[in-house]
This record gives structure tokens, C-alpha cells and sequence, in this order.
């Protein structure tokens, strides 16, 4: 599908709008706001541009404001300076901060800039996602925000997709998240639509300006039930969303959290959410209802019951979430339960009527608005009991507030068959909680397995799907081997009665680059969107390494998964969770312009012209490193690390390269690697000899066994070994930590975690952070050797007379 959304005001403001702009914000707006969205194949890519212009004669601030979906990465960031620089203006009165939060899965971007009198200032960004099928519609949001009136904004928006458009409509524009404005806006098939706002309608819907999100929401056919597949470049995609299959019934337990936090508005909405969902139910459908605080009471003892119009309707049902709410939340204790009505061994034919539950599909929604602070209360060892206990039951879990243990939650998701979800407090909480139910509410396939022939394909994403949902859809993305031409796909997944297996040979449909395909119509609005799959399989990929990193707990394997995610956020110039965003500002110039990528971690520096570029950021965090020459000044990070047969890691991210050197000492070296004589800390690690590798004999490898740690000023010293570490104060033994077991321990200002066989964190104050990772194996190969790696977790508190291997 090919989206274009472009959102622009008259390139000069009137009279009256020039006063008001002055009279306001100090500044005038020549174009306040421009957006053009190009969606091929739900891949959808959005440019996001205003200028503002300065036209008094005093120094104004100016921000560039812009709402992105939570899924989006930004790709491109561009700040242009145009106009004459007076000469008592220097550069330092040019600041930048650039800043993200979420509100409600929308990202907000935001830049302020100081303006010199007489200049203009161009802001454009470019972030690209893949929109997702839900409830049987793709939607893509734009926000409308100039921040005041314009003399006119309008939308021009091109849709066209290769298989067919079934239905497409344009909302109308929401003024906030809750509700829609009375302006409706023209709904048509055709393929460009056109839309003006003056400002007389701007006004109409706020004094202030247009504050509103333009939505569009459209659908595709699929002729072929196997899907549909594109090609470019040697990489593929592959939509899957059968239509019109049986639903599967399902067996499903719902555990809702009644502890005294959830008193109020938020049971009463849980309460109505629950009417409406339980009297959603098919009668095919089997349900339980569970509720907990430091207890669990459950409906229905040991089993399952049909849903129908008595049993959604019993009194006892609907009083279960009226108990006395209570302090202490039992998470461990309910999941257990829940899990324990879904075993299979308590599911059998009876005088009840209670069916056996083959081919009905088990699934738990989970909803609660905090942490465990009764019973089991360690994350891990309730994320274990659950794996442990649930099988094949999907668990889907609603988080219901801030306060809620949101990463845990999407840990039990995703380590159980399904997904997490944020509930936000707000007047729609009970629509919130039914529109997720609404969609896992109807599976239609269970297991579902997409195949394709190993001398195809390579470097697919994800293939293997607990469930599928109607008005979802299935996306996997991989690369071909060169001369195939039909792909050929294998479905083995379980419907509403048995397991299925269907094989066909899908013909390679030829993606359209740049309007080359007469067939879309709309072509022009190709333009700009090269080898768009090859974008996607990464977009997809690092999205998914990502997810890995969450769902596993090993910190070796965690670096593997950001290494390989942050090497393809580099590559395709993406801002990710492990990217992160580099401003460096040159001497000023009459006219200056910046092609810039930022991320959502960010820093500032004060000069010029603004120049962004995109960074590692790696599980082993950063530091701050500042470097001036003259009168010019950047600030960047730098990642510092020594593992290995030590193995120095240096990067730098204004190269886009890491320097990497091996010190070859020799056995019972000491190696100084950090020392700070202000803050009174000294690291060293000792050396010990380990076997040559076959055919490097004449080399010699040497690895830390010791890292010993001068804390502080206060003689406290911490001595680690694969086995311990000790802490000692004035000579004295202060604690010993076993590292195979968790511990912890905090003296004199500091704080040392050690997790079991994994690493050692040491927090020593305010910007000192240090990560020691235990190397060992389990059937070490000749010329392995167990040993310490040392990292530098964080070093913003560290002195400029900072010595040492590391340290200088």
C-alpha cells in the first residue's frame, strides 16, 4: 500500500497572523508545519517539516514538536539555518535540547532552539514503522500541531496497494485522545483526496491553533489465503491474513487484581469492562473468573464452565470483584492458580457439561496495577513458575497504570505465547480494556507454523506463531538466494476441529521502486522510497533482537542480541533503544544546513549549526567524553570495555569505528586500568597465563583472574575473583559475596550486586558505575580459560584527571 499524507500553510502569514504570532510567541511562522507520508506495503515513511522566522530584533526561542507512533524509528533529522548572523551574536546564543516521552504508545520528539533576530530555522524529521493489522484495519495517525494559527493547512493524501483496497476512510480529525471534533472530513475510494483548513476553521476548533491527530484507516484484499509476497533487492516479505476461517473456541481464565490500589475508578472501570467482555463470550466458548489481593479467590473451583447467559449472568460471578479489596498483591499465587484450570488433567467430560478442551484454544488475561509484594515476590522465580505451569496457554497481560510491573508483565507475555499492553488511567480505561480483549477474542488458528525451503530463503524473522487472531496479521521478512522465482510455502497450524498442512508455490510480486509500476496508480507518490523490503526485513529484524534482549536474562546473550541489533540501527541509519543521538554544532555560517539522525537518548552541545549523528550504545553503558580544540567544542560517548586476553574496546562514534588493542602481559601482571585522584578510586586486574591456541603457540594469552577495586577515600577495597568478592574497610573483612548466588551489599555510599554466575555491579556514588561479568563454561575447550571482563558502566561522576588504561 502507498500512503501520502502531506500537511502545509501559505508560505507567508497575513498581517493580522504576523501580530499575533509576534504579540505571542515573539516570532512569526513563514511555514509552521509540512508532512508527507509514504506507505508501501504498510511500510510507512514520514517526513515532518516547519520553519519558523524570526522577525524581531531580539533573540526568540522557537520548538519543533512532533508525535510519532511508539513503534516508529527515527531515520533522518535535519535543523537548516538561513539568514544573516549580526556580528555581536555569537554562536553560544544557540542552545539545543531534544527530548522524548511516551504518552499513551506516542512518542514525543521535541527540539527548542534559540533564533537570532532576522533568521529562519527549518526543522525535519523522518521516522519509518510498519503498521499493524488490528481488529481488521491498518491505521496510520498524523499529528496536526502548528502550535497556533496558520493561514492554511492542507492534506493531501494518496493511497494504493498491490492487491487491492477493500475499504479506506478518513476520520474525523481528533482534538484529543478521547474524542473527535464535530468536523468531518470527505471519505472516498479515489486515489488522492485533498483536504483545506483555513484559518477561520483552525480558530473555529481552538483560538489557539489546530491541536488535533488526522487518522486514516483502510484494509487490503487477499485473493490467495496462503498471502501475498514482495520482492526487492534480493529480500522478500510475506502477509499473512486468511479471511473468512471458523473461529476456534477458547478456554479462557481471567485474573484481575482486587488489591486496595485498584479501589475506586479503577475497579469500577474493570468492572465494566468486564460486563461488556463476559456478555461478548460464544456460547462455544469455555471461562473462569479469578481474583486476587494477598489471597486468590477463584469462581469456579477446578475447572472450567460454558459461556452461557446463566452462567455470564450468575451473581456470584459478577460480585467476585466486589470483595473487600485488601493490601498485597499475589501474583505468583494467582498465576498458579489460573494455570492449574487450564491443565489438561482437570479438563474432562462430566456430569457438569464440561466439554474436553482439545480444540479450544487456553488463554489467560491477566490485568493488575502493581507489583508482588506478597507470597513469591523475585520476578525471576515467578517468570519460571509460570513457564513452568502454563504449557501451552497463551497469557496476555494488562498493565494498569504506572504503577504497575510493566516489564515483568511483558516477560510473562512474552515467555507465555502472548503480548503486554499498557492500560493508561484515564476516562476510557474500561474501552481500553475491551478494545484488547476484542482483539484476541476471536482466534482463528493455534501453532502455526510458516514454512519456506532452505535453499530459498535465509535470514528470516520470526516463522513460528502461537496464535492467530481475526483482523490480524502475519508478517515475516528474509532474504533470497539468487534464481528463485517461486516461493514455495508450507502452513501447518490447528484449526477449530484439527491440524492442518497446506503447501503452495507463490508467485514473487515485483515491489514498485520509485513509481515504476503503472499498475498502482498514484505512482508519483513512490518517489523517495528505494528498496523499501530491504528496509523492512531490518526494521523488523531489530525489532525482534530487541524483544529477544527482554526475553532473556543471560548477559552474555544479551550482548550478542545488541551487538547484532545496534550494527543494523547503524547500517540503515535507524534511532533505536541502542542507538543514540550525537549533536555537534560548528562555527555559524550566513546560510548553514544539517542532514542529521538522532535517537532517543540524547545530548546537547552549545555552537553553531546543528549536526546530529547516530551512535552505539551498548549494554555495557557509556561515558561522557568532551573534547575542545580552539574555540570549537562536541560532546560525544564513548563505550569503554576490557575483556578477554585483555581485549581493549574503544569506540568512536564520529568515525563510526571501534579501536580495539590487545595488551600482551605476562602471568601476575597488574595492570592499571583506572585511577582517579580526585575521587580516590583505583582500578587494577591481574594477570594469569592460559593455553595457547593450536597453531599460536609462540603467542602468549593472558587473562584477569583478580580485579581488585580502591573505593573511595576511606580505604574501602573490593577484590574480585570467579569465586567471590570481598569487601574489606581499614583492613577489616566487611562481607563476603559468593558469585554463585545472588547477593548484595551497600557500605560507606556504595552498593555491590552480584548476580548468580552472570556479573557483579558496582555503584560507587553518582556517576561511577562499574560492571565486572563472570566468564564460564560448562565444557571449556583446551585453550579456554574462566576469567573477568571489566566494563565501565558509567563515568559521567569520574574526574578530568582520570589516568589508566582506560581512564586516560
Amino acid at each position: 500500500v502507498l500512503i501520502l499524507v502531506s500537511v502545509s500553510c501559505s508560505s507567508s502569514c497575513c498581517m493580522q497572523c504576523r501580530k499575533e504570532c509576534s504579540d505571542r510567541h515573539g516570532f512569526s511562522v513563514a511555514r509552521p508545519m509540512w508532512s508527507e507520508s509514504d506507505s508501501m506495503s504498510r511500510y510507512a515513511v514520514t517526513t515532518v517539516e516547519s520553519t519558523t522566522w524570526n522577525q524581531l530584533h531580539i533573540t526568540k526561542e522557537a520548538a519543533f514538536e512532533v508525535d510519532l507512533s511508539s513503534s516508529a524509528f527515527i531515520s533522518n533529522f535535519t535543523i537548516v539555518y538561513q539568514g544573516t548572523w549580526p556580528r555581536r551574536h555569537t554562536r553560544s546564543h544557540i542552545y539545543v535540547h531534544i527530548n522524548t516521552y511516551t504518552e499513551r504508545e506516542i512518542e514525543k520528539f521535541r527540539v527548542a532552539v534559540n533564533v537570532p533576530p532576522g533568521t529562519r530555522v527549518s526543522f525535519t524529521l523522518t521516522y519509518e514503522e510498519l503498521l499493524s493489522r488490528r481488529l481488521g484495519r491498518y491505521e496510520l495517525s498524523l499529528g496536526l500541531r502548528p502550535g497556533q494559527p496558520v493561514q492554511n493547512i492542507s492534506l493531501d493524501v494518496s493511497i494504493s496497494e498491490r492487491t487491492g483496497i477493500s475499504y479506506i476512510r478518513a476520520l474525523p480529525l481528533q482534538t484529543s485522545r478521547l474524542t473527535t471534533s464535530a468536523m468531518s472530513m470527505l471519505q472516498n475510494k479515489e486515489s488522492q483526496n485533498i483536504w483545506f483548513l483555513s484559518i477561520q476553521q483552525q480558530k473555529n476548533i481552538s483560538p489557539r491553533g489546530l491541536n488535533a491527530d488526522f487518522v486514516i484507516q483502510y484494509d487490503v484484499e487477499f485473493k490467495d489465503p496462503m498471502g501475498d509476497i514482495q520482492v526487492d533487492d534480493g529480500y522478500f516479505v510475506h502477509y499473512f491474513a486468511p479471511r473468512g476461517l471458523p473461529v476456534v473456541p477458547k478456554d479462557v481464565i481471567f485474573v484481575i487484581d482486587i488489591s486496595g490500589s485498584m479501589i475506586g475508578t479503577k475497579i469500577k472501570q474493570t468492572k465494566a469492562a468486564m460486563t461488556t467482555i463476559l456478555s461478548d463470550l460464544r456460547e462455544g466458548d469455555y471461562f473462569n473468573l479469578i481474583t486476587f489481593s494477598d489471597k486468590v479467590y477463584t469462581w469456579k473451583k477446578g475447572r472450567t464452565v460454558r459461556a452461557t447467559l446463566q452462567n455470564v449472568r450468575d451473581k456470584y460471578c459478577n460480585k467476585l470483584i466486589f470483595f473487600l479489596l485488601t493490601p498485597g498483591t499475589n501474583i505468583n499465587a494467582a498465576l498458579l492458580s489460573a494455570a492449574q484450570l487450564l491443565n489438561p488433567s482437570s479438563h474432562s467430560s462430566s456430569s457438569s457439561g464440561h466439554a474436553p478442551s482439545s480444540h479450544r484454544v487456553p488463554m489467560i488475561i491477566f490485568l493488575t496495577d502493581g507489583e508482588a509484594t506478597t507470597g513469591e515476590t523475585e520476578p525471576d522465580v515467578i517468570l519460571r513458575n509460570a513457564q513452568n505451569a502454563l504449557g501451552l496457554a497463551s497469557l496476555f497481560g494488562l498493565a494498569f497504570g504506572d504503577d504497575a510491573d510493566f516489564p515483568m508483565l511483558r516477560r510473562l507475555a512474552l515467555e507465555n505465547r502472548g503480548v503486554a499492553r499498557m492500560v493508561y488511567e484515564d476516562n476510557d480505561a474500561a474501552v481500553q480494556l475491551k478494545g484488547f480483549f476484542d482483539e484476541v477474542a476471536s482466534p482463528l488458528l493455534s501453532d502455526i507454523q510458516l514454512s519456506y525451503l532452505d535453499d530459498q530463503v535465509y535470514d528470516i524473522t520470526r516463522s513460528l506463531f502461537p496464535n492467530y487472531f481475526q483482523g490480524s496479521e502475519l508478517v515475516v521478512t528474509g532474504r533470497l538466494k539468487p534464481g528463485v522465482q517461486d516461493l514455495k510455502v508450507m502452513l501447518t497450524a490447528n484449526n477449530s476441529k484439527q491440524k492442518v498442512k497446506v503447501e503452495n508455490e507463490l508467485p514473487l510480486a515485483k515491489a514498485v521502486i520509485n513509481g515504476t509500476e503503472p499498475s498502482l496508480g498514484c505512482a508519483q507518490a513512490l518517489d523517495g522510497i528505494p528498496s523499501f523490503v530491504h528496509r523492512l526485513w531490518a526494521y523488523f529484524t531489530i525489532k525482534e533482537l530487541l524483544l529477544a534482549k527482554i526475553n532473556t536474562s543471560d548477559v552474555f546473550t544479551q550482548r550478542l542480541l545488541v551487538d547484532k541489533a545496534t550494527n543494523l540501527s547503524l547500517k540503515y541509519n535507524f534511532v533505536t533503544p541502542v542507538t543514540s543521538l550525537v549533536v555537534i554544532k560548528p562555527e555559524p555560517t550566513i546560510s548553514s544546513s544539517v542532514l542529521a539522525t538522532t535517537s532517543k537518548t540524547s545530548t546537547s552541545t552549545v555552537a553553531g549549526s546543528t549536526n546530529v549523528m547516530n551512535q552505539t550504545s551498548h549494554t555495557a553503558p557509556k561515558i561522557s567524553s568532551t573534547s575542545a580544540t580552539g574555540n570549537k567544542k562536541s560532546k560525544y560517548f564513548v563505550s569503554l570495555k576490557v575483556d578477554g586476553d585483555p581485549h581493549f574496546v574503544v569506540q568512536f562514534p564520529k568515525l563510526h569505528q571501534n579501536l580495539c588493542f590487545t595488551i600482551d602481559g605476562r602471568a601476575d601482571d597488574v595492570l592499571r586500568l583506572l585511577e582517579d585522584p580526585d575521587k580516590g578510586i583505583i582500578v587494577d586486574g591481574h594477570l594469569m597465563l592460559a593455553p595457547s591456541k593450536e597453531g599460536l603457540e609462540i603467542r602468549t594469552r593472558t587473562f584477569f583472574d583478580r580485579i581488585s577495586i580502591i573505593a573511595g577515600k576511606g580505604g574501602v577495597m573490593i577484590t574480585l575473583t570467579l569465586d567471590s568478592v570481598q569487601v574489606e574497610a581499614d583492613g577489616k573483612e566487611i562481607e563476603t559475596l559468593p558469585t554463585n548466588q545472588r547477593g548484595s551489599v551497600e557500605q560507606h555510599g556504595m552498593r555491590i550486586t552480584v548476580e548468580e554466575h552472570h556479573s557483579c555491579w558496582i555503584e560507587l556514588g553518582v556517576g561511577v558505575q562499574f560492571l565486572i561479568l563472570f566468564h564460564l563454561y560448562n565444557h571449556p575447550k583446551s585453550f579456554q580459560m574462566e576469567h573477568l571482563g571489566f566494563y565501565i558502566a558509567d563515568g559521567k561522576g569520574l574526574s578530568h584527571l582520570t589516568q589508566g588504561l582506560l581512564g586516560r
